[in-house]
């Protein structure tokens, strides 16, 4: 069977990372079509709690005297080294040096077809050319739009999520990447009992469209006053991020106050959005920066939610076409804090009219189709056959050796 390993310090299992939630969905799809995974990282994550899935893992590690640790999950074999620091640039050489020992073991016991991972940094980089050395074909899945300086050293496929990300590196930077769609397994965010109320914000940050939002919000009350809003604030806070909004064209004049915003509803940010789905009519997804695809529009379409966004990036194909993308004003996009004209919030207003009172279910369930795990599992699948090597090989426990405990 086709044998591929998972190599970066960011662990897989970081809960506030959709980049790893993605690819840890494309290894578990495919274990489930015959491939053996491994995987080698360290304790990193995008912020400290995205470790949450690990339960107290400071407080773990402080007890243990192991530098090296082994799980086993969905098909997957973890290899987790140890670090006191959750953040990649406060690694120390020593643990640097752990996990490049421990990856090179691995290598030469697992004796992959394919590295695949994520990373610019140093140690990233000298695993992808140790792989090389050696060989075996190395994989880069690229999610965002922030990788225009790298040259992608000892790689040999880019995969990227959406067509827009595909576009705006072969004519921004010369750089080819094969787009395969983002992949989430619906059974983490599909809401089993709806009671749908609210036009929700997922994350009330400026670049993600808290202008608008805000801007939309207020036009409601006057156009839609029936119309309740729901903020989950997961990175940032509705209400203090509100007051430094402007007005277009005056930077001076801020005219928004949390007091005004009576139909707005706020939660804190939770790890079980299920429960935030449940009682969405439609998700609104304004972003002002570029957007390679979009989770949480992908998870709404397939709890049955139309979505409203802007046209950034990869969002009209994270929605499946089930909604409507609209250009956000381009004084926005320059500086995230100004906001809408009421002529140009008024387009907004009408959209989302429509998705309140318009049945999309035709449109959703095309998308939830398209979007569909197995479908992003056969285009990573075709992008790969052509390296497969097609001979067994036998797999070697590590246990046997005894080299991790």
């Amino acid at each position: 069977m086709p044998r591929i390993l998972w190599m970066s310090p960011y662990s897989l299992h970081d809960i506030s990372s959709g980049a790893s939630i993605h690819c840890k969905t494309v290894l578990e799809g495919l274990v489930k079509r015959g491939f053996d995974v491994w995987s080698c990282s360290s304790f990193l994550f995008d912020v400290p709690g995205g470790a949450k899935l690990f339960n107290n893992l400071h407080e773990k590690l402080e007890k243990s005297k192991q530098n090296v640790f082994e799980m086993d999950e969905k098909g997957i074999h973890y290899i987790y080294t140890r670090c006191k620091s959750t953040f990649e640039s406060e690694q120390t050489l020593e643990e640097q040096e752990l996990f490049f020992r421990v990856y090179c073991e691995v290598l030469d016991r697992f004796r992959p077809d394919f590295v695949m991972a994520f990373g610019t940094g140093m140690i990233s980089m000298t695993c992808f050319a140790e792989a090389k050395r050696r060989g075996i074909v190395t994989i880069y899945p690229v999610l965002n739009g922030n990788h225009g300086n790298y040259s992608f050293p000892d790689t040999d496929l880019i995969l990227t999520d959406s067509k827009a990300s595909e576009r705006l590196y072969r004519t921004r930077d010369k750089i080819r990447m094969i787009p395969v769609g983002e992949i989430f397994d619906p059974q983490y965010f599909v809401a089993k009992k709806r009671n749908p109320k609210y036009v929700t914000f997922i994350n009330p940050s400026f670049e993600k469209g808290l202008g608008i939002f805000a801007k939309l919000a207020s036009y409601c009350k006057e156009h839609l006053p029936e119309v309740r809003f729901l903020v989950v604030n997961s990175r940032g806070n509705f209400a203090e991020n509100v007051q430094y909004l402007h007005a277009k064209g005056n930077k001076q004049n801020h005219p928004f106050n949390p007091k005004d915003f009576d139909n707005v509803d706020m939660t804190p940010g939770t790890n079980n959005m299920r429960s935030i789905y449940a009682v969405t009519k439609v998700l609104i997804a304004p972003s002002l920066w570029w957007e390679s695809w979009g989770r949480v529009v992908t998870e709404a379409v397939y709890n049955n939610i139309p979505v409203l966004t802007s046209t950034s990036g990869g969002l009209p194909e994270a929605s499946g076409g089930a909604g409507i993308a609209l250009q956000a004003p381009e004084h926005c996009v320059k500086d995230h804090l100004s906001i809408p004209s009421d002529e140009e919030i008024a387009l907004w207003g009408e959209a989302l009219k429509r998705l309140l009172e318009e049945d999309f279910s035709a449109q959703l369930q095309k998308a939830q189709q398209n979007l569909s795990v197995d479908k992003g599992i056969d285009r990573v699948l075709q992008v790969l056959r052509p390296y497969i090597n097609a001979h067994n090989h036998e797999r070697i426990d590590f246990n046997h050796y005894g080299y991790y405990h």
